[in-house]
């Protein structure tokens, strides 16, 4: 049978970055206007984020089963609230982060099911994290996920958006939050000055310069495949422009990228993406990870077409793998 559950209510898309002291200042000289410069693509490919519906009075959770709404008690999704917390922050040199996003795109989300044998309302997993002390609202709540009897949903889709509104800026200073959680600053991991001598060298391969020139959005050949043996978390993001999509399979092993691959079903552009952002990650810890853009992969491509978001959309499609790794890990 196919089970569904839907909640209607009030998306969330909110980030936390690591900032500097200097953009700390201009975040507070310019307020909401901070949205309006550069940085408007770097919080929404940011490094770390919680996206999913705010679970608060003005929400509807319904379940249904091969299509039959059935009745289903709310009280599990609160009491499975958990704290956010970003570990990698706390025991980082990192002084300051910026919250940014929107918590006010009214729409809705559904999971579902499909082949399930019998349904209990006890084999549901709600991931919901805590943003009350950072946004200072008591009970502020936001469902990322669901699982259902230890799976994760074949079919996860969001719609009906009615479009949203960014927050105010706000700054967190990470001083006061390890003083709060008992953590010494001296704690904090120490920047190692000599990493950019120990790095491998950079591939052969001549700096990509940017082509205002699209090549045409065609597929041939087959989809690039790169398998990863036990792959513990996986990531998939749609491309916009051929409609294929683009997975990052990855094997973590003791907070480290052991191996990386995926598959790339769409254009050339795509395959040269997975193919740069896997050799670029491999070897690298998950909290380096988290800070990777697009513009990180571009000088490993032998050329750079600005109008297709291929590189955008692979890096997506590994910030997806790394929140699947961080929910299987949380489980």
């Amino acid at each position: 049978m196919e089970l569904t559950l839907a909640i209607k209510g009030r998306r969330c898309d909110l980030s936390l970055h690591p900032v500097s002291a200097k953009t700390v200042e201009r975040i507070q000289a310019l307020g909401r206007k901070f949205y309006t410069k550069k940085y408007i693509h770097w919080w929404r490919n940011g490094n770390t984020s919680t996206c999913g519906m705010k679970f608060d009075d003005e929400c509807a959770v319904t379940v249904s089963v091969d299509g039959n709404r059935i009745p289903f008690d709310t009280a599990a999704i609160p009491e499975s609230a958990v704290l956010l917390r970003r570990r990698h922050y706390l025991e980082s040199r990192a002084k300051y982060l910026a919250l940014l996003g929107y918590d006010d795109e009214y729409c809705h989300m559904t999971w579902t099911w499909r082949g399930v044998e019998s349904f209990d309302p006890d084999k549901f997993d709600f991931f919901v994290h805590r943003w009350d002390r950072i946004l200072g609202e008591q009970d502020f709540l936001i469902l990322d996920d669901v699982r259902y009897g230890g799976s994760f949903a074949d079919d996860q889709d969001w719609g009906g958006s009615c479009g949203f509104t960014l927050v105010d800026p706000r700054i967190i200073d990470l001083d006061e939050v390890r003083r709060e959680l008992g953590i010494e600053a001296a704690a904090a991991a120490p920047r190692k000055k000599s990493a950019k001598r120990e790095e491998a060298p950079a591939p052969a391969v001549a700096k990509a310069a940017p082509d205002q020139a699209a090549p045409p959005c065609e597929i041939g050949g087959g989809p690039l495949e790169l398998p990863v043996a036990g792959a513990n978390a996986v990531g998939s993001h749609g491309c916009t422009t051929c409609k294929n999509s683009i997975r990052v399979e990855l094997r973590i092993a003791d907070d480290m990228i052991a191996d990386a691959g995926g598959m790339a079903a769409g254009c050339d552009y795509s395959k040269q993406c997975l193919a740069a952002l896997t050799a670029l990650i491999k070897g690298k810890s998950v909290y380096e990870c988290y800070t990777l853009s697009n513009e990180d992969i571009r000088p490993m491509l032998p050329r750079v077409y600005p109008k297709l978001d291929c590189d955008t959309f692979t890096v997506g499609a590994l910030k997806i793998a790394l929140r699947d790794w961080e929910k299987r890990t949380a489980a």
